[in-house]
């Protein structure tokens, strides 16, 4: 039995569409040291068979499926109880990662004083046809560490990318969205240490079927605004508060998709 140094956690509800492609990229990880735990949270499609098929077909794969329909928060609370190992790697149910993603993060973390180390990110529309992983060296590897003002602004940290210690690995239950968001705004007030790899290991799909994306949108936007202003109050900024209100009327007005086409312009100019 392999020596598990990574418990790998994913919750998903009605995901048939896109988590085998998931499965199936990250048993391309050349970090092979982990295990997997999947909670199905209330699925009514044919998200359980496929993982399930897929264990049957993949039996070297160490994945551990769980159905407990209990909501979003509680079921990545129980994923955390559940896991074997000192980190907890997060990906969401259709996200991938780039095949390097738990190696380097390991190399990096083991030795280090981080508490959370995230990845970049590069945002996908519907599928990853256009994605090529380059080979990274070990002289390429560095990190960057969060500060809270940087994420008062916005959520600068894909869930899919952070591995984090399981021991402040906790969920605020009580929420009915952001819970990663919450979880590293809390995690700086403690003084925790949040870092990120200055590469591309982590992708994020956007679809229509994302909550953000859903009839509940304006709602979650406002729930996010509600959270940085309460973080901002805290951290006594003006300024964030400031530009999160005139943020909070640019999104609840444009598409997301528009959104990020005009960010993307943005960032080519600068």
């Amino acid at each position: 039995m392999r020596n598990v140094l990574v418990s790998i956690i994913t919750t998903v509800k009605n995901g048939e569409k896109h988590i085998l492609e998931t499965l199936e990229n990250i048993q391309r990880q050349t970090f092979c040291q982990f295990e997997h735990i999947v909670i199905d949270d209330g699925s009514t499609d044919n998200t359980v068979h496929i993982v399930e098929n897929f264990k049957r077909n993949n039996p070297e794969y160490p994945v551990r499926i769980h159905s407990f329909s209990v909501g979003r928060g509680r079921a990545l609370n129980y994923a955390v109880e559940k896991s074997k190992a000192e980190w907890i790697a997060i990906i969401d149910a259709d996200d991938i990662w780039h095949p390097q993603k738990l190696e380097i993060q390991y190399d990096l973390i083991k030795n280090s004083d981080f508490d959370v180390l995230a990845t970049e990110s590069e945002l996908c529309v519907d599928n990853f046809d256009k994605v090529k992983f380059d080979f990274i060296t070990e002289e390429r590897r560095e990190i960057e560490l969060f500060s809270a003002k940087e994420l008062l602004l916005s959520n600068k940290i894909n869930h899919s990318s952070v591995i984090i210690k399981k021991s402040i690995c906790k969920y605020d239950e009580n929420r009915n969205s952001q819970f990663d968001y919450e979880l590293w705004l809390r995690l700086l007030r403690e003084h925790k240490r949040v870092g990120k790899v200055t590469h591309v290991l982590s992708y994020r799909r956007i679809h229509k079927e994302q909550s953000f994306e859903g009839k509940m949108k304006k709602l979650y936007r406002l729930r996010s605004f509600k959270l940085k202003a309460r973080e901002s109050i805290y951290h006594r900024d003006i300024t964030s508060l400031f530009i999160n209100t005139i943020k909070l009327l640019f999104d609840m007005v444009l598409p997301r998709t528009l959104r990020f086409k005009l960010r993307e312009k943005v960032k080519k100019k600068h």
